[in-house]
């Protein structure tokens, strides 16, 4: 018996070297400021994250003197994000300001598959917005007591995280193009880098105003609805739904032959952009990419008839107002939720990530994480990625402000 189990061990160590132990490779990512900050330098004291884009798992290191930061992975496909701030010396108009910089950078779809690999991973940065956020987005829409889909109770609403009061007059809120998320974006150059400026199409708002007619105060918000009613009790709403009867401002184009104008709401100013015969403001769960922005200039009309602002899609007919990166003051990748993978719109430097949430007709939002509380003032978190900022599958709630 002695012997029979002595060669039944021998024969199952024998079997246990049939199978390899999956081997781990060394990967190293340094990464560089952008070229205009430190003369592309490396960036140390710098957490590195890569994300096994099959278990989730995330692994992080922190970057030396020479921005290096060492992984041990196996073999499989990553995603790879670095994220930090830093006050630098920078040129604005000309003129030389010293301003806290969130420099942000990513590789996606790193193959590793084999040992000694080396990454290079240059950033881009943004100027640390400290002022009006996109605080809540509700695009999902509800449904009837039938079962019936409702769209018509979207609403964005856009809040002060500074501790000064800031006035919303020309603040613009796009869409941007296209909605479908899981194709790529036609709005690249020849080597399938997006453009340096980012298309809105369908409608722009445009907060009313001579520049002081609108204050926000610190830690206040306001609501733009899609239809400012509430359509909990209207007639022709969803019991359902929310109440937006209380919004500040209304999506509303008149005649559109969708939605009746609300007479309790006043209307935001609404400027067509695009060629095609879209009658609404779009706000898709199709892929809403949402950008907060400001014009160079106060004069409205001189900005949106200007030819040099338009342009349209390559390889294709709709006309895009194209909105430069300096212009824009917040943005949110708010993908569709499938199997078909995500293509970002925006650059790294606006929203590093992107936030997805339930389907058509589950009524729910996406909403800032509250970072802090000073001194009953919430303020939110704004690290220009979506993943970490947002909280995904929210019920939605116009106007609110919680710490929780």
């Amino acid at each position: 018996m002695t012997k029979l189990i002595t060669i039944l061990f021998f024969f199952f160590l024998l079997a246990c070297t049939q199978y390899d132990v999956p081997s781990a490779y060394t990967v190293e990512v340094q990464v560089t400021y952008p070229e205009t900050i430190n003369n592309g330098g490396f960036i140390a004291n710098a957490n590195v994250n890569i994300e096994d884009k099959q278990t989730g798992r995330t692994y992080t290191a922190t970057t030396n003197s020479s921005g290096q930061a060492f992984f041990e992975l196996r073999g499989g496909n990553y995603d790879i994000t670095v994220s930090t701030s830093e006050e630098h010396e920078i040129e604005i108009d000309g003129y030389t300001t010293r301003k806290t910089l969130l420099i942000n950078g990513a590789l996606t779809n790193q193959i590793v598959d084999e040992a000694n690999i080396q990454l290079k991973l240059q950033t881009s940065f943004s100027i640390v917005n400290e002022g009006f956020v996109i605080k809540e987005l509700y695009v999902s829409g509800s449904r009837t007591p039938e079962g019936k889909n409702y769209n018509a109770d979207a609403f964005v609403e856009i809040y002060n995280n500074s501790d000064k009061v800031l006035y919303s007059d020309g603040l613009c809120f796009g869409t941007v193009h296209p909605i479908t998320t899981f194709r790529p974006s036609p709005w690249v150059d020849s080597e399938g880098n997006l453009l340096d400026r980012i298309p809105c199409w369908a409608f722009v708002a445009i907060v009313p105003g001579s520049g002081t007619d609108y204050p926000i105060q610190p830690g206040k918000s306001f609501v733009i609805a899609l239809n400012g009613i509430n359509h909990r009790d209207d007639p022709n709403g969803n019991p359902n739904s929310i109440d937006l009867s209380n919004a500040d401002w209304e999506f509303c184009v008149e005649d559109n032959g969708y939605y009746v104008d609300a007479p309790g709401v006043p209307n935001i100013l609404m400027q067509k952009v695009s060629l095609m015969g879209v009658r609404a403001m779009v706000l898709s769960l199709k892929g809403q990419v949402s950008i907060l922005f400001r014009l160079p200039s106060t004069n409205i009309g001189e900005e949106f008839t200007n030819p040099d602002n338009f342009m349209i899609q390559p390889g294709g007919s709709e006309r895009c107002f194209m909105v430069p990166y300096s212009w824009v003051i917040d943005g949110v990748e708010n993908v569709q939720l499938n199997d078909l993978g995500v293509y970002k719109r925006l650059p790294t430097s606006i929203d590093l990530g992107y936030i997805q949430h339930r389907g058509s007709g589950e009524k729910v939002s996406i909403r800032r994480k509250v970072k802090e509380v000073i001194n009953g003032r919430v303020v939110y978190m704004d690290t220009n990625n979506s993943t970490e900022d947002f909280s995904t599958n929210q019920d939605p709630q116009p106007g609110v402000i919680s710490a929780y």
